[in-house]
């Protein structure tokens, strides 16, 4: 049987037919599944390999050597970060599913590890370099971005170095207001998600102040060097749009009244220009 029989005869065979066959180490069929990950079809990609792998992990069917394999392949290879930059191609699948298939695979030991180090540090370059912010498309489900933000605050929960990564942190979601693109589908929440984990750690509140100021700072900047431009119109909206939500989320919480303010001071000015 080529791959996609035997992953179809998997996949429809549930737990106990797939718990047998990897009796076997398996070696060639999962880097056939790592092949695929990105697959531009979304029936192989998303239907059939992906449902696969939640398979496999939800029932418990792979072994430490075989999720291994998986995991060191999609950062031996390179997935995360190889194709970043490209725009509009399929590449971006890859890029979103293996962010996606790290964040089942890895263990509480492998993200406390060297190798948890590695991931966290490409999700956030992934974060900060993706250029290719599309939700859903025509072949699929993409969300990069989305997909990104989520393993990092995995990750970053898990090894609880918030200081360290605070501010790169800040700058990958910073990034992302500067990409000409308007979020629709719950990135920013994505987003909110990883700042409100910083501030429930120790992060100090007038580090995000400071980082709301700067932001402000280089809408500013843009609006005097470019006009109404398309960096300009688009920034201004994604970061009003942002720091809206980001104002209720604290409003809500009814704490961090000094962020609350310097939030609520700049949305009052910006959305009288």
């Amino acid at each position: 049987m080529n791959f996609i029989e035997q992953a179809t005869t998997l996949l429809n065979g549930g737990p106990t037919i797939q718990r047998q066959f990897f009796l076997e180490p398996q070696t060639e069929f999962l880097n056939d599944m790592i092949q695929h990950l990105g697959d531009a079809d979304p029936q192989v990609r998303d239907e059939l390999n992906y449902r696969l792998l939640i398979d496999l992990v939800q029932y418990h069917i792979l072994s430490d050597e075989q999720k291994q394999q998986l995991i060191d392949e999609i950062v031996s290879q390179n997935l995360l970060l190889g194709t970043v930059g490209s725009k509009h191609e399929t590449t971006v699948f890859q890029r979103a599913l293996s962010t996606e298939w790290l964040r089942l695979l890895l263990t509480e030991d492998q993200m406390k590890s060297e190798l948890g180090k590695k991931i966290l540090e490409d999700a956030l370059l992934l974060m900060e370099r993706e250029r290719d912010l599309r939700a859903y498309t025509e072949e699929g489900f993409a969300y990069s971005v989305g997909n990104a933000a989520l393993l990092i605050y995995v990750l970053l929960q898990e090894r609880q170095e918030y200081t360290t990564y605070a501010a790169p942190v800040l700058m990958a979601i910073q990034s992302n207001f500067w990409k000409e693109h308007v979020f629709t589908d719950d990135e920013e929440e994505r987003f909110l998600s990883l700042i409100e984990l910083l501030l429930a750690n120790g992060i100090e509140e007038d580090l995000l102040v400071e980082w709301i100021e700067q932001i402000f700072d280089r809408l500013e900047m843009i609006s005097q060097y470019e006009g109404f431009s398309a960096h300009f119109l688009k920034g201004r909206t994604e970061v009003l749009q942002f720091m809206r939500a980001f104002y209720f989320t604290l409003k809500f919480k009814n704490n961090y009244k000094k962020l609350q303010s310097t939030i609520s001071i700049f949305i009052q000015k910006w959305y009288k220009i």
